[in-house]
C-alpha cells in the first residue's frame, strides 16, 4: 500500500507490496491503534473505577452482546468494501455510499435484537442505558470501522489513524467531564456520553471519507442501486460475517454467560483482565490492519498459488508479530499483581485471570496469521467454518465450566478454544498447500 504520506487518487486504491510500504502503513496504523489504546485504556480505568466491578460487569455484558451481533448487522460490508477498494477501485465512491446505508440500517435492526438478549442477561440496567450502549457500538463504531477500512485500502493509513485517535479522544474527554460533575460518572451518564461521542465521531469520519473518494452517482435511485449491489453480495458477506461472528462468540460469549451464570462482579473482573490483554495486542492489530488489504492482493490468483503467496506474506510479518506477542505475554504475567492497585480491591480476582490469559497473545497471533492468509486467498468459507465450530465449542465449554468453576472456568474455556483454532487453521493451510 502507498505510504501514509502519499495521497491516492480520489476513488482509487494504491497497493504497494514493498516492505517499506508495509512498514510505513504499519507505523501509521500503530499510531492510530496505539493512540486509541492509550485513550481507551485511560477511559477504561476511569469507567471501571467509578462504576465498580458490578456496574462495569453489567455494562461489559451489554457491550459483549453488541460485539456478538455486530458482524451480522452489515453482512460483512466493511470487508466487501476493502476488497472492492483493492480490486475494483473505480466503484469505490458508490460502494462506500451503499455500505454506509447498509451498515447504519443493519446496526439499528441489530440493536433491537441485542436489546432483547440484554434484558434477560442484565435486567438491572434500564432499557435506555442498554439501547444507548448498543447503538453506540452497532452504528457509531461500525461506521468508523467502515471509514477506516477505506482509508487503509487507499493507502491513507495515517488518516485512518487520526480518525481513531479523535474518536477515542472524544470518549475519554466525556469520561473525564462526567467524573468532574457533582453526580460523578454513573451508568446512565456514561451510556449517554458514549452514544453521543460515538455518533459524532462516526459522522465526521464518514463525511471526510466521502469528500476524499467522491460522491459517486447522485440521486436516490443511484444510492438504492448501490445498496442493492452490497446486499447482492450477501453470500460473500455472510462468509465474512460468520467468521467474524464466530470470532466474537469465542471472544465475548463468555462475558455474557459469566454475567448470567456467575455474577456481574465476576464478569467485571474477567472483562478487566481481558481488556488488558487487548491493550497488549495493539501493535499486533496495527500490523495486521496494515497488511489486511495486501492479503487480498497476494491471494488474488486464487487456488494453491494464491494461498502460497498469502502464506508468504504471513511469514514475512511473523517475526515482528510473534516477537511482540511473546514480549506482551511476559509483561502481562509479570504485571498482573498491579490490577487491584490500579482499579481497586474489587478487582482482586482479575489477578489470577490475567496471569492465565497472558498466554492468549501467542495463541491469537498464530490463528490470526493463518486466518488472514486463508481469507486473502479466497478460502473465507473454511476459515468461517472452523471459527464457527470453535465458537460452538466455546459456548458448550462455558455451559459446563462456568457453573462449576466461575471465573476460572471462563478463562480455561478461552485458552482451550484459541489454542484449538490456531492448530486447526494452520492444519487447513498446510493441507491445501500440499494438495495444490
Amino acid at each position: 500500500m502507498a505510504g501514509a504520506d502519499v495521497d491516492a487518487p480520489a476513488g482509487g486504491a494504491v497497493v504497494d507490496g514493498s516492505t517499506s510500504g508495509l512498514r510505513r502503513s504499519s507505523a501509521s496504523m500503530l499510531l492510530g491503534h496505539g493512540g486509541r489504546a492509550v485513550l481507551a485504556g485511560l477511559t477504561f480505568l476511569l469507567v471501571a473505577r467509578e462504576l465498580g466491578a458490578a456496574g462495569f460487569g453489567a455494562v461489559s455484558a451489554v457491550m459483549a452482546a453488541a460485539a456478538l451481533v455486530l458482524p451480522f448487522a452489515s453482512l460483512g460490508a466493511v470487508h466487501l468494501l476493502v476488497r472492492s477498494a483493492v480490486r475494483a477501485p473505480a466503484r469505490l465512491p458508490g460502494a462506500f455510499a451503499g455500505s454506509v446505508v447498509v451498515t447504519a440500517g443493519g446496526g439499528l435492526l441489530a440493536t433491537s435484537l441485542a436489546a432483547l438478549v440484554c434484558a434477560a442477561v442484565v435486567p438491572s440496567l434500564p432499557l435506555g442505558v442498554v439501547v444507548s450502549l448498543l447503538v453506540a457500538d452497532l452504528v457509531g463504531s461500525a461506521l468508523l470501522e467502515l471509514a477506516a477500512g477505506v482509508q487503509v485500502a487507499r493507502g491513507r493509513a495515517l488518516a485512518a489513524a487520526h480518525g481513531q485517535v479523535l474518536f477515542h479522544g472524544l470518549r475519554f474527554a466525556a469520561a473525564v467531564a462526567l467524573v468532574l460533575t457533582p453526580a460523578g460518572l454513573t451508568t446512565g451518564g456514561w451510556a449517554s456520553a458514549y452514544l453521543l461521542t460515538s455518533l459524532v465521531g462516526a459522522g465526521v469520519a464518514v463525511v471526510l471519507v466521502r469528500r476524499e473518494v467522491g460522491a459517486g452517482a447522485g440521486g436516490r435511485a443511484a444510492l438504492a442501486g448501490e445498496v442493492r449491489s452490497v446486499l447482492a453480495q450477501w453470500r460473500d458477506g455472510l462468509h465474512f460475517s460468520v467468521g467474524l461472528g464466530a470470532q466474537a462468540l469465542y471472544n465475548d460469549l463468555d462475558k455474557l454467560m459469566l454475567a448470567r451464570l456467575g455474577s456481574v462482579a465476576a464478569n467485571g473482573a474477567y472483562t478487566a483482565a481481558y481488556r488488558l490483554v487487548d491493550v497488549a495486542l495493539v501493535p499486533l492489530r496495527a500490523v495486521l490492519a496494515a497488511a489486511y488489504p495486501r492479503f487480498f492482493a497476494a491471494g488474488a490468483a486464487g487456488g494453491a498459488a494464491g494461498l502460497r503467496s498469502a502464506v508468504g506474506l504471513a511469514r514475512s510479518i511473523a517475526p515482528t508479530t510473534v516477537g511482540w506477542c511473546a514480549l506482551a505475554s511476559v509483561s502481562l504475567l509479570a504485571g498482573a499483581g498491579l490490577v487491584p492497585v490500579v482499579l481497586g480491591p474489587q478487582y482482586e480476582p482479575a489477578v489470577g485471570a490475567l496471569r492465565a490469559l497472558a498466554l492468549l497473545p501467542l495463541l491469537k497471533v498464530a490463528h490470526y496469521l493463518a486466518a488472514d492468509a486463508l481469507t486473502g486467498a479466497g478460502h473465507q468459507r473454511v476459515r468461517s467454518a472452523w471459527q464457527l465450530g470453535v465458537a460452538v465449542g466455546n459456548g458448550l465449554l462455558n455451559l459446563w465450566l462456568i457453573p462449576a468453576f466461575g471465573l476460572t472456568g471462563a478463562v480455561a474455556a478461552s485458552l482451550v478454544c484459541d489454542g484449538v483454532l490456531a492448530l486447526a487453521l494452520w492444519s487447513v493451510v498446510w493441507r491445501r498447500l500440499r494438495r495444490g
